[in-house]
């Protein structure tokens, strides 16, 4: 019996997100230069052709995931901010989510974000998806909440909001290298800013 329009719908999606899923354990691994279409479809176990038919080049490729990893960083910040109660305690659930974040595959997104963020080999637009969601930037009006609050110090909310995703981003880093790598827990982390 051949197949409905939504289940064909439904596998395209699946074999999407297949490619991306690989696609970023390669990226992270290699780097955005040193990965290529046939890396990607030989770990997918699918055809060249194949990658080619979702996806134009491994630019494209890299550029999904990482408006894709913007768009999860936003959206947690976003819902951190739609949760009940003061800043600090928004800001110790969104730090929860991060945490759980890492426990997972998602924490290779923290690595392409960090490729992202520095290498020179990345596309034009990568920079700008960068630069329009910066989570430091969408976290400072809640750290200064928390600050009109009395709940963290009155230093710069810029300096607090990267020092805050600078330690996050290194605990990502410890947890690629070393998967079994201890986390602290979100009230660990809040010190920082307290």
């Amino acid at each position: 019996m051949p197949k409905t329009e939504q289940q064909n719908q439904e596998l395209r999606d699946a074999r999407k997100e297949q490619l991306l899923r690989v696609a970023a354990s390669i990226f992270a691994r290699r780097g955005m230069a040193g990965t290529k279409i046939s890396d990607i479809a030989k770990e997918a176990k699918l055809s060249h052709g194949l990658v080619y038919h979702y996806f134009s080049s491994k630019e494209e490729i890299f550029v999904e995931l990482v408006r894709n990893a913007a768009a999860s960083s936003i959206e947690v910040i976003h819902l951190a901010n739609a949760q009940p109660g003061k800043a600090s305690e928004k800001m110790f659930w969104m730090t929860n989510q991060i945490l759980q974040s890492l426990e997972g595959e998602s924490r290779l997104l923290y690595l392409l974000m960090m490729q992202a963020s520095t290498s020179e080999a990345v596309p034009v637009e990568v920079k700008d998806i960068l630069k329009e969601h910066s989570p430091v930037m969408q976290t400072i009006p809640l750290i200064m909440e928390a600050q009109a609050e009395g709940n963290f110090q009155k230093e710069d909310p810029i300096m607090l909001a990267t020092t805050y995703y600078a330690l996050i981003q290194g605990l990502a880093m410890n947890k690629i290298q070393w998967e079994d790598c201890p986390l602290p827990d979100a009230a660990t982390i809040l010190k920082v800013m307290r």
